[in-house]
C-alpha cells in the first residue's frame, strides 16, 4: 500500500456506511466519510458519467463526493505558502483545527 499511498479518510456512498467501509476504516485507522444521505443511483451515474462498472462508478462517486466535502479547505492549504502540504491537509481531513499564514 505504500507505494500508492496510505489513506486518510475512505468514502462510503450509503448512509450509515457498510459494516465493510467501516472495517477497511478501521483497519487503517482512518475515519468514514458518508453522506447525510444514500446517493441515488442517479445521482453516481450523472458523477460516474461514461464508466460501465457499477462498482467502480459507485467507488469514485463517493470519493468524489468525499472530495467535495473537503475541496475548499485543501484549496486554501494550496494557496499557504508553507512546506509539507500534504500533512497539513491530511491532519485537516481528520478534523485537526488547522492555523496558518497565507
Amino acid at each position: 500500500m505504500s507505494k500508492i499511498g496510505i489513506p486518510v479518510i475512505i468514502a462510503s456512498d450509503t448512509s450509515p456506511p457498510s459494516h465493510f467501509v467501516q472495517k477497511i476504516a478501521a483497519r487503517f485507522n482512518v475515519k468514514v466519510f458518508c453522506p447525510k444521505e444514500s446517493m441515488s443511483k442517479n445521482e453516481k451515474r450523472v458523477i460516474g458519467k461514461g464508466m460501465d462498472n457499477v462498482h467502480i462508478r459507485d467507488s469514485y462517486a463517493a470519493a468524489i463526493k468525499a472530495y467535495r466535502r473537503y475541496q475548499n479547505r485543501l484549496r486554501q492549504i494550496d494557496s499557504m505558502e508553507i512546506e509539507n502540504k500534504e500533512e497539513l491537509k491530511k491532519r485537516a481531513i481528520i478534523g485537526e483545527k488547522i492555523a496558518g499564514k497565507r
